[in-house]
């Protein structure tokens, strides 16, 4: 009670104190000037109450019965037999029933907020994902006036994660588990290079789990290409929650193009195939109208900028780097060598990539390379010196070294709405600006110099007849992406923002400007979507079964109806999350249109294509069910036990009253100041 009203205080003095500052000191003496300060003071109070979260004394409340809840936990494993061999639902949907005929109320546990249901509802329900994070469900019915809830789940969590979710709650919580340990071996993850050369073998990795084992019991994890079995091996059944990874050396593919690798975990006596299956693709053979990094000296810069260009744009990328003269080192995931390679290995390549970025160039380039440059319309420079600058058609001057901090102030130009928001400040400064005119290009990031000055660009654009392009004055941007949190958000959002504006639709570039950031899903999991420079606009896309869908050499072409329809709004970056599909493989044809209707000026909207595949996969058994459970009576809030059914009232914030009160003196000081004369 003591910090309730501590924070009252502090709350009442932090909002009243500015009120009667602006009435007594900063507005004129109007008539009523006094009354006004009542309604404003009084609002303030009631905000504070509202914050603190009082109990009401006494009956006024829900009645009894409308204050219990059941919230079950509608996983898969609902699905598995219990020790009568009867699916685990059977004994739930009894329980359920017995819950009701008390009075109580029926929720199931969601993501971010349960949902209410009846007993009908609750037997046709569809299976949810596996939620091991159960907290936000329990305060939302808490806060709702819950007095009890009792959690019906297999409870397949870590103990951590179940104490944190009944920590502080301010209802009576009790724990009822169902079901228990089943025999089970599945795949948690399929890991794959997205581009391999034709030729060349495929590496990559199994990681699988299981559960219900015996000693000496096996697992075998067979892998499958083009329809054929290409790889079968052996593995010990891992214990429960110990995950495992094995690797896979697959054969070569002699023909290009993608490939579509399943791998299946195979277990006598497994009872749950949902999790048995994974599938990844490979493309096999040289990019097409991909990235093409071409780096002349060592740095960090190309290891860490090809794999966040390569994400944030969808495009497949390689990289090469100079180690002697015509003597180059492979770059990139999926592109590994066992040695130097000669440049003729992709010299012929370099006008055809969709994105080619030069960086490291210090002393005089190669004729192929400055003839590549000349005519490319889509390039990102990352020069380490003079002639490095002089091949992106700048003049500057030297090199200034020490360390320059970004600015926060970010200059008008396409990349600024990819970075708004972030700490630009805060991340670690560049080094070795060469300051340059703009020669017609445009600042897209500045920076301070390290005793203070006026801001100079690090970072410009240039957009004439040949194309458009990036380049960088400073060195150092990799240590953004190095680090993990707010520097490498900014790291990718920076270059995710170059990337958009190189290769939007107004610029030469690639098709295919609507992609799924990733070629296959889980039906338990939202799928992301991209539409590069679309940032603000509603993407529309309808899906057609692969077999009776076959995809239309033109977007716009589609026979029939869609089977399935979504609609997302895109975020700044062109970004959106569709919520998840049935199982298989789908053809899908986006549209992205403005949402206020066809553009005034005509502009061709952005119609694509492509398949994306959904698995069957349901994590509901990554995790093994708890062994024990802990008492729910054992957390307390604030030092007082948690409160359990019929005791404590109902909390503030569940009742009308008081947002009614907050909506009329809120009208009555607006209305009078106008009257009055203020503003």
């Amino acid at each position: 009670m003591t910090t309730g009203l501590l924070l009252f205080l502090g709350l009442a003095l932090l909002g009243g104190l500015p009120a009667l500052y602006l009435y007594l000191k900063g507005e004129p003496p109007v008539p009523g000037r006094a009354f006004f300060l009542g309604l404003r003071l009084t609002t303030v109070l009631i905000v504070a109450i509202l914050l603190v979260n009082p109990s009401l004394p006494g009956t006024d409340g829900p009645e009894p019965e409308a204050t219990r809840w059941m919230l079950i936990d509608g996983t898969r494993a609902l699905d598995l037999p219990d020790e009568g061999g009867q699916p685990v639902q059977v004994a739930v949907l009894d329980r359920a029933q017995e819950a009701t005929q008390e009075g109580a109320r029926l929720a199931l546990l969601g993501a971010n907020e349960p949902e209410g249901v009846d007993i009908l509802t609750l037997q046709d329900a569809p299976r949810r994902p596996s939620i091991r994070n159960v907290h936000p469900s329990l305060l939302r019915l808490a806060e709702a006036g819950a007095d009890s809830i009792v959690l019906v789940s297999p409870f397949r969590m870590t103990f951590s994660e179940l104490t944190h979710a009944l920590d502080g709650l301010p209802a009576g919580v009790g724990l009822e588990q169902v079901g228990g340990p089943v025999r089970n071996a599945g795949i948690l993850e399929l890991e794959l290079p997205r581009r391999v050369p034709a030729g060349d073998p495929v590496e990559g990795s199994v990681l699988f789990f299981g559960e219900g084992g015996e000693p000496n019991d096996s697992v075998l994890i067979r892998v499958e290409a083009r329809g054929e079995v290409v790889t079968e091996e052996l593995h010990p059944l891992p214990p429960p929650g110990q995950p495992a990874r094995a690797t896979l050396q697959l054969p070569p593919e002699a023909d290009t193009g993608t490939v579509r690798y399943s791998a299946r975990a195979v277990l006598e006596g497994d009872i749950f195939s949902a999790d048995d299956h994974r599938v990844g693709y490979v493309r096999v053979g040289p990019p097409e109208g991909g990235i093409l990094l071409v780096s002349l000296s060592p740095d960090w810069e190309p290891r860490v900028l090809l794999p966040v260009l390569e994400s944030v744009s969808g495009l497949p990328g390689e990289g090469y780097l100079q180690v002697a003269a015509d003597r180059w080192l492979v770059l990139g995931e999926g592109s590994a060598s066992p040695g130097p390679v000669e440049s003729q290995i992709f010299r012929d390549r370099l006008g055809q990539a969709g994105l080619l970025v030069v960086h490291g160039v210090d002393s005089a380039a190669p004729e192929w390379l400055e003839a590549a440059v000349q005519t490319h319309p889509r390039i990102i420079h990352l020069p380490a010196g003079q002639a490095g600058a002089a091949l992106a058609s700048l003049s500057p001057a030297g090199a200034r070294p020490g360390e320059w901090s970004p600015v926060a102030e970010l200059p008008p130009s396409p990349v600024a709405p990819y970075l708004a928001e972030l700490p630009l400040a805060n991340l670690p400064p560049l080094t070795d600006l060469r300051p340059a005119g703009m020669d017609g290009g445009t600042a897209a990031l500045a920076v301070r110099p390290p005793g203070g000055g006026d801001p100079l660009a690090a970072l410009i654009l240039r957009e004439g007849e040949g194309g458009r392009s990036a380049v960088a004055l400073a060195r150092g941007f990799w240590r953004w992406g190095h680090r993990g949190g707010p520097a490498r958000e900014a790291y990718r959002a920076l270059w995710a923002g170059v990337a958009s504006w190189i290769l939007s639709p107004e610029a030469p570039g690639p098709e295919g400007r609507i992609r799924s950031t990733e070629p296959v899903v889980s039906m338990e999991e939202a799928s992301e979507w991209e539409a590069l420079g679309q940032g603000g606009r509603i993407l529309e896309l309808s899906f057609f079964p692969q077999e009776t869908g076959a995809q239309p050499s033109d977007p716009g072409e589609a026979s029939g109806s869609p089977v399935h329809t979504r609609r997302v709004t895109l975020d700044e970056r062109g970004r959106g999350y569709v919520d998840p599909l049935p199982s298989g493989q789908w053809v899908w044809h986006g549209e992205v249109v403005d949402p206020l209707g066809p553009d005034v000026e005509g502009e061709t909207a952005v119609v694509d294509t492509g398949m994306l595949e959904v698995e069957p996969w349901s994590g509901a058994l990554v995790h093994p069910p708890l062994d024990s459970l802990p008492d729910p009576s054992d957390f307390r809030r604030d030092g007082e036990p948690i409160r359990t059914a019929g005791g404590g009232g109902r909390p503030l914030r569940t009742h009308p009253l008081p947002y009614l009160l907050l909506i009329v003196l809120l009208s009555l000081e607006w209305v009078g100041r106008r009257r009055a004369g203020l503003r």
